[in-house]
């Protein structure tokens, strides 16, 4: 899966973010849509913000706190979401998976592509035992993204986060190792 420092799929690849990508990260989480859907985006992320972000998130990994990557087109190179496994605590090997897709790509299995690539980087790789995932409840689009990933449903915390003056409830869901190797192996059977 790793290729030339990129975690590679069918149609994209994941890689870390250079400097170079400052305007088009920029560009995309300017987007109202991304604002609205997500749990953690501030409505402010100009390009002097995403440059500041990427020297962060390369100290995030530097540290093993977080590992996020640009989801990327593989026939164009275009940057089209961002993955990443989040808020890891190595000693009880748990962490968070964060994603979101431009809108422009929404609805094409990106998110799910990336999912699977990640949670195996996070399962394989990092050794995590568990990695949970949050989104806001009326994200349906998400929250499908998640089941067909494996995450289990586990529950609503109500009001926990704040946007724009506005209280939301947030969908929490979790994965388990064993149970994605279960579902990971059992696909791969199933596709034979």
């Amino acid at each position: 899966m790793w290729k030339s420092g990129r975690l590679t799929g069918e149609r994209i690849y994941l890689r870390a973010y250079k400097t170079s990508d400052a305007q088009a990260l920029s560009d995309m989480t300017a987007r109202d849509e991304i604002y609205r859907t997500t749990y953690n985006i501030q409505r402010e992320f100009d390009v002097e913000h995403a440059r500041w972000w990427i020297k962060f998130n390369a100290n995030c990994r530097r540290t093993g706190t977080s590992y996020e990557f640009g989801i990327f087109e593989k026939d164009t190179g275009r940057l089209v979401g961002n993955i990443g496994i989040v808020n890891i605590n190595s000693r009880c090997r748990h962490a968070t998976l964060a994603y979101y897709v431009h809108p422009d790509f929404w609805n094409k299995g990106i998110a799910t592509e990336a999912g699977g690539i990640i949670l195996d980087y996070a399962f394989g790789s990092l050794e995590m035992n568990r990695v949970g995932a949050v989104c806001m409840v009326d994200n349906t689009a998400s929250r499908r993204v998640l089941c067909k990933l494996g995450f289990t449903f586990e529950g609503i915390a109500r009001q926990e986060i704040m946007k724009d003056g506005v209280f939301y409830d947030v969908a929490h869901y979790g994965l388990l190792n064993e149970e994605y190797r279960l579902n990971h192996l059992s696909s791969k059977e199933t596709s034979l």
